[in-house]
């Protein structure tokens, strides 16, 4: 038996949002809905953050794979480069020091 699940994705409030339709299995509900008792939030807001927590996983995982740079990362995140690159330190990740993106970005911060 699946259950369907509404989502409705929007990241700014006066961007219009999206309504997709995705189908679970009763096993995966009543995982999301034990998480969403725990943590009391709605549904739609617990799917909302796993989305965006997945999204943070699986960008760096294409990154230490060397299919994405660090800047186009951030770009696919909407964060800015020193909040991707943070973000690897904090997930122990190596960062590629060497791309020219990196680089760049240092030479402004550190400029003298």
């Amino acid at each position: 038996m699946y259950y369907n699940v509404f989502l409705i994705l929007g990241m700014v409030m006066t961007e219009k949002s999206i309504v997709i339709t995705m189908r679970l299995s009763r096993r995966d509900l009543e995982k999301i809905e034990a998480v969403r008792d725990l943590e009391n939030v709605d549904r739609t807001t617990l799917l909302k953050d796993f989305i965006e927590d997945g999204l943070r996983r699986r960008v760096i995982q294409i990154y230490k794979n060397g299919k994405l740079t660090a800047s186009r990362a951030s770009e696919i995140l909407k964060i800015p480069l020193r909040e991707f690159l943070e973000m690897l330190e904090s997930e122990g990740v190596a960062v590629n020091w060497n791309s020219e993106t990196v680089k760049g970005y240092l030479r402004e911060k550190y400029r003298e």
